[in-house]
């Protein structure tokens, strides 16, 4: 992407005002139109100007997506700036002020290592402030300021405070030089980009936390090999000293969250009864110990401290693999959330956003496995108004639920997961779809699934298990994947297939394996290592070299961690290459499909143009669909309507039309 590119793609695209109707009733049991279940949807990510007065949010149009401003009592939207998930996407964005957003958006680039002719492919970010209805944009770091052009920082949204009282500036932290590992922090206006060094950068911090006086407090960074280190100091700056440093995966790693009224009090993670919890930290101690402070009985707590108008900490944000909420220990702001339940009762609700003063909120509602819908709601008179349905056409649809799926693996692991049966249809005998999850350090959760609804609207039983390694079930559950891609992760898998069986809901002879990413690579090895248990596998954007994989990813700090996680050739080159599809391809015995955008930036397309290679060497039956520009979230609408209806043509082919 030309650098020019961000100021050049500030365009008004003129829209209405989206509509909340319904599309024409379907008939009896027929599949919904895929356009349904492909479409981005329609409002997301909204956020309410500090005085309550105006929104602004992402509204996704067609191929295009746009951040709009409006005012919460309705009438014209404003679009602020807007694109078509292609050349750059929008990251986030947020009120600096009643009238102006700061917007961070991404794309992907080349860059020269400096020295050397080797190019490598980034995900460029960079930070663009802009008035609520359009004008007046500058891109913050590139524009005049302390020491000009900062064009060579890959990373140039990294905002640590938003400094709300200010109003023209933010906190951000940025490397002096194109040779420099450790990040500073500098004070930026948002209105001429000039900016001042605020902070000094330390040997091996990358990132800093300031507290709610918006006084650097917090380092952290690396050590040796991949140790995680966090140093501290006192509220006047002085007494710097290393708080916590621990190994990759270690018991002892704490996670700095952040500051609430008192600056001596640090909020972290940090395991309980190995499960992560939040805690406390009284850095007035000489040797300070983390004291619990929330915690829940099954599952990890990881997520982001929740403020009041005065900057005190009342809850935490977090997904656990059974839901996604926020815990308040603030008896006012639990009693506000009991208000908003009583008012939209058997839904889950979530405050997203508020007004400063707390007197306007913002609403996430869905009911179980379904679309989320946005409300606001004043304080005083809690009668939520809707504002979008993320999915408008699937309102009052028959759209499969998840429900909770648990087994156990053949070694004795109990395992949790979710499965999505078709509606209408007795769950008994099922073509079943495995659909593990990416990552692998990651989770399904019971909100809705694009993906799993699609398919189950097909006809289709989908199952995803949270197989071993997964995060959010403890630390002994993620650590029992530790370099075990292929091996028992992959075991995890069959034996769920199996348990279906079992029960009589899957029919053991129409099994396909679909993922993406990490459930790429878990697909691409189902049929490697079990050719008979599944007809087909569809992989986007897979990992197929696991050599390949560990070399490019384990560098610098991060080597310790990639050879902790999955492995590193000089030690273990023959169990990455006997668990690496690409080195298994004789083995396929069923139809696969690749699919795989140039510019992911996740896992690289030549891991799938190495499949393919390796596919048609071995006379392998495949098909390989390049998207040109596409990356790994699917953001382009026609690329992402172009896998569905290959996903819909490879679950036909294979496992027979369901519907």
């Amino acid at each position: 992407m030309r650098r020019r590119l961000i100021l050049q793609n500030l365009g008004v695209l003129a829209i209405g005002a989206p509509s909340l109707g319904l599309t024409q009733t379907e008939p009896a049991n027929a599949p919904l139109p895929l356009d349904h279940f492909v479409r981005r949807p329609l409002m997301e990510r909204v956020r309410l100007s500090p005085d309550g007065k105006r929104l602004a949010a992402i509204i996704n149009n067609g191929n295009n997506s746009l951040l709009i401003t409006r005012a919460v009592s309705g009438g014209a939207i404003a679009t602020v700036l807007h694109s078509n998930n292609l050349e750059f996407l929008f990251n986030w964005f947020h009120w600096v002020n009643n009238d102006r957003l700061v917007v961070s958006l991404r794309y992907p680039y080349q860059r020269k290592i400096p020295y050397s002719t080797k190019v490598v492919p980034t995900m460029e970010t960079r930070l663009l402030a802009i008035d609520a209805d359009g004008s007046n944009p500058i891109n913050v770091l590139r524009s005049k300021g302390l020491s000009g052009s900062t064009g060579w920082a890959v990373v140039q949204d990294n905002v640590i405070d938003w400094l709300r009282d200010d109003g023209k500036h933010v906190l951000l932290t940025l490397t002096e030089t194109d040779q420099d590992d450790d990040s500073s922090v500098y004070k930026v206006n948002v209105y001429t980009g000039e900016r001042q060094h605020y902070h000094g950068s330390r040997h091996q911090v990358g990132d800093w936390i300031t507290d709610r006086a918006h006084r650097v407090r917090v380092g952290f960074g690396y050590g040796g090999k991949s140790e995680s280190v966090i140093w501290v100091c006192d509220p006047d700056g002085s007494n710097w000293r290393e708080l916590n440093r621990a190994e990759a995966f270690s018991s002892t790693r704490l996670s700095p969250l952040g500051f609430g009224l008192d600056p001596n009090l640090l909020y972290v993670s940090a395991l309980y009864e190995g499960l992560e919890a939040l805690h406390t930290v009284d850095l007035r101690e000489k040797a300070p110990t983390p004291k619990l402070k929330f915690s829940h009985a099954r599952f990890d707590l990881n997520g982001q401290l929740i403020f009041n108008s005065a900057g005190e900490a009342v809850g935490m944000a977090v997904s656990t693999p059974s839901e996604s909420s926020v815990h308040y220990w603030d008896p006012a702001f639990q009693a506000w959330q009991d208000e908003i339940d009583r008012a939209l009762p058997e839904r889950k609700n979530m405050i997203s956003h508020m007004s400063r003063d707390e007197s306007l909120c913002v609403v996430v509602s869905g009911e179980a496995s379904r679309p989320a819908d946005y409300f606001v709601c004043t304080r005083q008179a809690i009668t939520p108004r809707l504002i979008a349905r993320q999915y408008p056409e699937l309102q009052g649809k028959p759209v499969s639920a998840k429900t909770d799926f648990n087994y156990t693996a053949r070694d004795g692991l109990k395992i949790h997961g979710y499965l999505s049966l078709p509606v209408g249809r007795p769950p008994r005998n099922l073509p079943l779809v495995m659909f593990p999850h990416g990552g692998p350090q990651a989770s399904d959760g019971p909100e809705f699934d694009y993906w799993a609804a699609f398919m189950a609207d097909r006809g289709y039983a989908v199952l995803q298990p949270n197989f071993r390694g997964s995060t959010g079930y403890g630390k002994p559950f993620m650590d029992a994947g530790l370099r075990r891609w292929g091996l028992e992760m992959q075991d995890d898998l069959s034996d769920a297939v199996a348990e279906l069986v079992r029960q009589g809901i899957a029919d053991a002879k129409r099994v396909a394996i679909v993922g993406a990413s990490y459930g790429g690579y878990a697909a691409l090895m189902g049929v490697c290592k079990t050719p008979q248990l599944y007809r087909g596998a569809f992989a986007f954007a897979p990992v197929t070299d696991l050599v390949e994989l560990t070399a490019e990813a384990g560098q610098f700090t991060r080597r310790e961690a990639v050879r902790k996680q999955i492995g590193e050739t000089s030690d273990d080159k023959e169990r990455l290459l006997a668990t690496s599809p690409r080195f298994l391809a004789d083995r396929i015995e069923r139809p696969v499909v690749l699919v795989h955008g140039t510019h992911d930036r996740q896992a690289q397309y030549d891991h799938s143009v190495w499949m393919a290679e390796a596919l048609k060497a071995k006379g392998k039956s495949y098909r390989f669909v390049t998207l040109e520009s596409g990356d790994h979230q699917l953001s382009h609408l026609p690329y992402r309507k172009q896998v569905f209806e290959l996903l819909q043509t490879f679950l036909t082919d294979n496992l027979g039309a369901a519907s």
